[in-house]
């Protein structure tokens, strides 16, 4: 019954990213299974809908409240970046008490190794026992951006950033710009008032002014709740011209 389900989830994403394609300028990414509050032990079955990065390469990570590494995979898919798939693995982990939280992150990542796209996941580890695996059942985007658009030339600051974005917590959402070394050089923060609800916003990112062009990424994420976890994070290009 799940396999049918993950199936119909699967082309339901794929139809609602081609119909998103437009007005959302990022590169989508849904973890399908297992989902957020799964009870699971080892390995675990990890599906998802992504974008394979520029570097065609996709991360995954297992990390506790602690910040401890449980688990960590780095595989290469043969995808190209614009086409959105399935992707399936089994991830290992051990743990040294009987049950404890974690959370599974899935990132990739631009030829600049700037991320484009994260995704995570709040599972129960268990050393055995019964699994109860929840599957991800929610088709929208977290984050539209209507301005900028990819690409585009910014020649005046600030730059205007808009669109919808539906928060997964209380924590704020973070707008960086980041340099193709992978620093980011502007950061603005916006507050959060209602998580789980879609609202319009309106954010100037003022940057100084540049001698050359550069080729920069507009980044938007924010925190899982714990200390040092990105919880959800999109990105798109821009060019900040002199």
């Amino acid at each position: 019954m799940q396999s049918y389900l993950r199936l119909f989830l699967s082309l339901s994403l794929i139809l609602a990213f081609v119909h998103a394609a437009n007005a959302q300028p990022t590169q989508p990414m849904t973890i399908l299974s297992p989902g957020e509050g799964s009870l699971v032990t080892a390995p675990i079955e990890v599906t998802a809908m992504i974008h394979a990065g520029e570097d065609g390469l996709v991360r995954l990570t297992l990390v506790d409240r602690k910040q401890n590494l449980l688990a960590r995979q780095l595989l290469r898919v043969d995808a190209l970046s614009d086409s959105t798939f399935e992707f399936s693995t089994l991830l290992a982990f051990e743990i040294p008490t009987d049950t404890t939280s974690a959370i599974l992150t899935i990132t990739t990542q631009d030829r600049f190794h700037r991320p484009l796209a994260m995704r995570s996941a709040m599972l129960n580890l268990a050393n055995g026992g019964e699994e109860q695996i929840l599957l991800h059942l929610n088709e929208d985007p977290w984050l539209t951006v209507t301005q900028p658009e990819p690409g585009a030339v910014i020649s005046d600051s600030p730059l205007l950033i808009t669109g919808t974005v539906r928060p997964i917590n209380e924590t704020p959402i973070y707008f960086e710009l980041m340099t193709e070394r992978g620093r980011a050089i502007f950061s603005k923060q916006l507050a959060v008032e209602t998580p789980g609800i879609d609202f319009e916003f309106s954010v100037s990112l003022a940057y100084s002014p540049v001698v050359k062009q550069e080729n920069m990424r507009l980044v938007i994420w924010q925190s899982a709740g714990w200390p040092g976890v990105i919880g959800v994070l999109d990105s798109l290009p821009v060019i900040i011209a002199p």
